[in-house]
């Protein structure tokens, strides 16, 4: 029975150690591979990526915290996607991908037939990076996309990033989770925008927008359209924002209203 697991944290993977990680991936026993904040050489890495390309049992891959450490490691895990078929979930929060990072993964990641689950937090997107992301969202229920999306703590995204991102999700047939923590330039604009995509999406049922600069104005913009429309929202995240607690409970009871008229 393929049950495999291997988690490293916060070392420096010597090539015999990324020799007996390719050799579980080759036997296609190992399911979740996790190296969050390693370092791995170039050669390494490209010997890896090689490893993820041919397996057929790896469901989840992580590399948090720096184990994509720029633009050619990305090009390696890009050429590995394009021909692996068993990844569901991929996590690389806290790599340095930025514009050129994300660019060199979209053809693998928009092409991948199973990627359901993306964390690209703090990976220093930008607006361009976002309109590429969007890619990953299509309203035809026809095509694959995400179920989860994470991409906290990228500041550098303005409010023309954030829109783009919000009129994708209107759309989406798809996403069930959408984690935007640690972004402050969301703010109220944003926020109101995201309202209204919430409210004419059919699967979006949690979404985070912890300290993302947002105020009572958008608080109350939630809670008028969670009383007005029957949405599958049920759970919003806003602690770190400038909202009083009245209207944060005043949140959490219309989603919990939701939540007992479904039952």
């Amino acid at each position: 029975m393929v049950s495999g697991t291997i988690q490293i944290t916060g070392e420096k993977l010597s090539t015999s150690e990324v020799k007996e990680i390719c050799r579980s991936l080759k036997d296609h026993t190992l399911v979740l591979l996790s190296l969050r904040g390693c370092e791995i050489n170039y050669d390494n890495f490209r010997r890896l990526m090689k490893a993820v390309g041919k397996t057929k049992s790896l469901r989840q891959l992580n590399l948090n915290l720096g184990a994509v450490a720029d633009v050619e490691f990305a090009s390696l895990l890009s050429v590995a996607l394009m021909t692996n078929r068993s990844i569901r979930s991929l996590y690389m929060h806290g790599c340095p991908l930025g514009e050129k990072g994300v660019k060199a993964l979209m053809k693998s990641l928009s092409m991948h037939p199973s990627i359901v689950d993306l964390d690209l937090g703090d990976c220093l997107l930008t607006d361009a990076s976002i309109k590429m992301i969007c890619n990953l969202l299509p309203p035809d229920r026809a095509k694959h996309g995400l179920h989860e999306l994470v991409l906290s703590a990228n500041p550098a995204v303005t409010s023309r990033g954030w829109s783009r991102l919000f009129c994708a999700i209107s759309a989406s047939s798809c996403l069930k989770s959408l984690t935007l923590d640690y972004n402050p330039l969301i703010g109220d604009g944003g926020a109101k925008l995201l309202a209204v995509a919430v409210a004419g999406n059919r699967t979006l049922k949690t979404v985070d927008l912890e300290g993302c600069g947002l105020t009572n104005e958008a608080a109350q913009v939630f809670i008028d359209m969670l009383e007005s429309y029957p949405t599958p929202l049920r759970t919003l995240v806003l602690a770190g924002n400038k909202i009083s607690a009245k209207l944060q409970e005043d949140v959490a009871n219309c989603l919990q209203d939701s939540s007992d008229e479904d039952d």
